[in-house]
């Protein structure tokens, strides 16, 4: 009868049927309904809960109480269809709902309380799909261009209904102005949905999805004329050894890492380094240091407080990794410091090894949509990077980003102090000296700027 149990539980997102006892909620004008498709059973299930210990109604059927509808990887079409279907069924005089992309659901969460329907989501979503396609085509400029667009709306504290709101704006010029603009009139801007529909988008953002393909490689496939995953799999010749692992495990990789991964995750990566280097101290980086809900990686920087132990660290710890069979595969990559004044700003010189680990699911976890039974594992993508602890702070502010935000404060440490920042230090030119740091707080100090924690960083 457990198994039964089980079953039931991750059918029934809340963990009780509809007829059991509501659960207590701080907004009761609020009736969320989570659409299950592609957003899969076992997600929904997953933030139905998380949702409703924050005081949130998620309601498990779609009724005429539901006040906001939330999908997933959804087209505007098939959005469409759908709204369309529900109001032929409801009852005259019913108001209905508003259909929202998942991103007000997660921006909810994080806020602890349902925000604002903002006309913004979409305006964002558009500029990053237009950041995406320059970047596809090589064009670095407009790439950087719309991005920064997309962030200046996702920092504004009220939602965009004019474009006289925008006048004065930083990083918003006539393209970015004109995209909004016709979204403001018209609900859809023609460029933005002729780029979506387009075979070369779809295709190159198909490949680039693919752990170890960058853009080069994916025009290159599409030039050649490959335009699916099968098209691949019938040439194996073509990929890497790191390819052809990121292709056979990329259903699991497309499917986002939620937090209970992610501690899971940590929790056995510091048990390896603890066992490699008792002492050495592991960091969670990246997105989920910045508060995200779900990513589709994992980072984490890892260091010892004595200067030097970290030193043939990391692959001790692999094997630890690898003899427990939690490794997939992996890419081990030397550390080759040198000069950390000549380094890129976009890359570093850190001992690191990217990885795929194999990641044990609890019982009645389903993170594949097939025809077969639950999976007693999943494959998720992690970063294991090593630094000294005199780099350390500088490792932690580079690996945490985001990459915009990142790449403004190198800007401004080069333009307005006259500073070289990388994640290997701060370093005067003129001097031909570094800064020592103890911490991040220490480099905004050094830059003369305020500091702001990892959960302001989502630039």
């Amino acid at each position: 009868m457990l198994p039964k149990r089980r079953r039931t539980r991750v059918g029934s997102p809340g963990g009780a049927s509809a007829s059991s006892a509501p659960a207590p909620t701080r907004f009761p004008g609020i009736a969320v309904y989570l659409v299950e498709r592609r957003m899969g059973r076992s997600r929904r299930a997953f933030l139905t809960r998380l949702a409703r210990s924050k005081g949130f109604r998620v309601l498990d059927a779609c009724s005429s109480e539901v006040t906001h509808i939330v999908m997933e990887q959804t087209s505007g079409e098939e959005a469409v269809c759908w709204q369309e279907r529900r109001a032929a069924a409801a009852p005259p005089g019913c108001t209905p709902a508003a259909l929202l992309d998942i991103s007000w659901f997660t921006e909810s969460l994080a806020a602890g309380q349902p925000v604002p329907v903002e006309c913004r989501h979409r305006l964002e979503e558009a500029l990053e799909t237009l950041a995406e396609a320059a970047g596809f085509e090589g064009s670095e400029g407009r790439c950087l261009t719309f991005h920064r667009a997309a962030s200046v709306l996702r920092a504004l504290p009220r939602p965009v209904i004019a474009l006289s709101q925008l006048r004065g704006l930083p990083h918003f010029g006539e393209h970015s102005s004109r995209v909004v603009q016709e979204l403001l009139e018209h609900g859809a801007c023609e460029e933005v949905e002729r780029v979506r529909r387009s075979e070369r988008y779809q295709t190159m953002k198909l490949f680039t999805q693919i752990f170890g393909v960058g853009v080069r490689t994916a025009d290159r496939w599409y030039q050649e004329g490959l335009r699916t995953l099968d098209d691949l799999r019938e040439q194996p010749q073509r990929l890497t050894q790191q390819q052809k692992a990121g292709l056979q495990h990329h259903r699991d990789l497309s499917t986002p890492v939620l937090r209970p991964d992610v501690e899971a995750l940590q929790q056995l990566v510091e048990a390896a380094v603890e066992q490699a280097l008792p002492g050495a101290i592991v960091t969670l980086t990246g997105g989920f240091r910045r508060g995200k809900l779900q990513g589709h990686d994992v980072d984490f920087l890892i260091t010892h407080p004595e200067e030097g132990q970290e030193v043939g660290l990391l692959p001790r710890a692999m094997r630890c990794l690898q003899d427990q069979g939690l490794v997939l595969y992996h890419q081990y990559q030397h550390s080759h410091y040198g000069d950390p004044a000549q380094h890129s700003h976009s890359m570093d010189a850190f001992e690191r090894s990217f990885c795929i680990f194999r990641l044990p699911q609890p019982p009645g976890a389903s993170v594949r949509e097939a025809p077969k039974p639950c999976p007693t594992w999943k494959a998720v993508r992690v970063d294991l990077v090593v630094a000294p602890i005199s780099q350390f702070p500088f490792a932690l502010l580079g690996w945490t980003g985001s990459k915009l935000f990142q790449r403004e404060l190198r800007r401004f440490s080069r333009k307005e102090k006259g500073l070289w920042l990388n994640s290997h230090g701060l370093f005067d030119p003129e001097q031909k000296t570094f800064f020592h740091v103890a911490s991040e707080e220490d480099i905004f100090r050094h830059l003369g700027l305020e500091y702001l924690p990892p959960e302001q960083r989502n630039a």
